[in-house]
């Protein structure tokens, strides 16, 4: 018994200096609320982003233009000129907060910024310094087509034209200011002819500079004018992808109709094609902006889905997003062009095949 009991005692001593139990596990640490609110505010601006449109905008920006044998390039801060059809560099100059590039007539393209505009000759590897033109927020840059050392600088909030005239004096390039009949501050294009050709209420007025406008009636919701092939013809595209071919005369008639399919984004006139970018918006999923091009019968040549933009974060998402989504037309020469800043895609009709830029 005594054994037994000293027994007893040692396996109870050997009990006590074991290792006590471990104890249970701490519940998880609450989230910080800074991050668990920084997740619900990115989640209803994902959400809002989601559901904004960015189809059919009221402005207009010119980014990419085409002159003869000449393709031009307006970036962040410089503009860029390729010849044609081999896509040579030609030039490529700074230019302080560009506003647009355009084609003048004679086939020179004409780039506008802050402090000087930039004529660009076809073949030429220099530019021509002049006057910068006066532009505000919202200011669209239109060729006077029946004389090349004029550009015209529609004021859309103003709903005022200043012509410009091209010359290296500065004291000579204000030439005229015309304030349009009826104009609505929306679109605006010049027609083969120089007749200025825009929207009115009730329709459309089509006129030239020194002439009264003639009123012309329709229906239909035009967001962008653009010439066509003849000097009578005129694009007419809706905000939700109707496009009518008018011919202009006493009255509108309408020659054709396509349906684009989806909202546009931007668009481009030759006298063989009819270019849109359009956009998909879903809604539940992403953004997609896809190029179409048309022949003036309304056939389809070619559909391209353009790359994906950056993701849609940022004060500026709406700005990144769009940025690269600009389209011109090779008038005379088979191109297609879409892109901005950030990349350009040219590509040659009707095929589509992609023409390499240095």
């Amino acid at each position: 018994m005594r054994w037994r009991a000293l027994g007893l005692v040692a396996c109870l001593s050997v009990a006590c200096r074991r290792a006590p139990a471990p104890a249970p596990p701490s519940p998880p640490s609450p989230e910080p609320s800074t991050a668990v609110a920084v997740r619900a505010i990115d989640s209803v601006l994902a959400g809002v982003r989601a559901r904004a449109s960015l189809s059919a905008p009221g402005w207009q920006l010119q980014r990419l233009a085409f002159g003869q044998h000449l393709f031009g390039v307006l970036g962040a801060a410089a503009v860029r000129t390729y010849a044609l059809p081999e896509a040579t560099p030609l030039v490529d100059q700074p230019l302080a907060s560009p506003s647009g590039i355009l084609a003048i007539a004679g086939g020179s393209l004409l780039a506008s910024g802050r402090g000087d505009a930039l004529r660009l000759d076809p073949g030429a590897k220099q530019s021509v310094r002049l006057p910068p033109i006066p532009a505000l927020p919202g200011t669209l840059l239109l060729p006077e087509r029946r004389d090349s050392s004029f550009v015209w600088a529609v004021q859309t909030r103003g709903r005022l034209l200043l012509r410009q005239r091209l010359e290296l004096d500065p004291s000579r390039s204000f030439d005229s200011a015309i304030t349009l009949e009826g104009y609505d501050g929306g679109p605006i294009t010049v027609l083969r002819d120089g007749a200025l050709f825009y929207r009115a209420p009730g329709g459309v007025r089509r006129c030239l500079p020194e002439s009264r406008p003639r009123p012309l009636a329709t229906s239909f919701d035009a967001w962008r004018l653009l010439p066509g092939r003849r000097v009578d013809q005129a694009w007419a595209i809706a905000p939700d992808g109707s496009v009518e071919l008018w011919l202009v005369g006493e009255r509108l008639l309408v020659q054709k109709r396509v349906a684009a399919g989806a909202a546009p984004f931007d668009a481009a006139s030759s006298s063989e094609y009819l270019a849109l970018v359009v956009v998909d918006e879903p809604g539940d999923a992403p953004r997609r902006f896809r190029l179409l091009v048309f022949t003036n019968d309304g056939e389809r040549v070619l559909e391209r889905e353009l790359p994906p933009g950056p993701p849609e974060v940022g004060n500026d998402w709406e700005t990144r997003a769009v940025e690269n989504r600009y389209v011109a037309l090779g008038d005379g020469e088979p191109f297609v062009a879409v892109g901005g800043p950030g990349g350009v895609m040219l590509l040659r009709l009707p095929e589509g095949t992609p023409v390499p830029l240095p």
